[in-house]
């Protein structure tokens, strides 16, 4: 027969309270992982709809993982697909030019965990034109310019991303090059 001191059976009772509170805010695992299901079928059922060609929209964050935290945003990442990064000029001659607008990422001359952003290609697109800034004859996006760009009427700048309320849940936007 086993011995518990009254320490052990408090912490006992302290977990089991702990685990039940945790279940009535998050969820059971079974509605966690549902939820996770139905995000990952909703990003495929848009992803072959209408965006693909155009841009690709992540959620990421807890919002992904399928927890639904009150005061919790939700974390979304866009990227435009007519954008390549490459790592190397050799990979430019990969590309059809009049397709992407190819950008370099140059990492020897910033810190670690940085990144310039060369862009090496001619875009119309006026919002990266309108990003760029010019250094020693060639044109870098400035991540600063880039995020201001991108937000729009009715959203604020949130760290690196936009930032909106709308159904009153809040919603961070990073826009970003894959």
């Amino acid at each position: 027969m086993a011995s518990y001191s009254w320490i052990d059976l408090g912490i006992q009772h302290l977990s089991e309270s702990v685990f039940v509170g945790l279940r009535r805010i998050v969820g059971t695992s079974q509605q966690v992982a549902m939820r996770r299901e139905i995000l990952e079928m909703d990003e495929v059922i848009q992803d072959q709809a209408f965006l693909s060609d155009k841009f690709k929209l992540i959620t990421s964050g807890s919002y992904r993982e399928g927890f639904r935290l009150q005061g919790s945003d939700v974390d979304m990442m866009i990227w435009l697909n007519h954008f390549k990064i490459i790592w190397d000029l050799d990979q430019a001659q990969n590309y059809d030019l009049n397709r992407k607008t190819l950008i370099l990422s140059v990492c020897s001359e910033s810190p670690p965990g940085f990144a310039l952003l060369e862009l090496l290609t001619e875009t119309n697109q006026v919002y990266l034109k309108n990003s760029c800034i010019r250094i020693n004859d060639r044109l870098y996006i400035s991540s600063s310019k880039f995020r201001s760009i991108h937000c729009y009427s009715g959203f604020r700048e949130h760290g690196p991303c936009s930032y909106v309320v709308q159904a009153e849940l809040e919603f961070d936007f990073a826009h970003c090059f894959v």
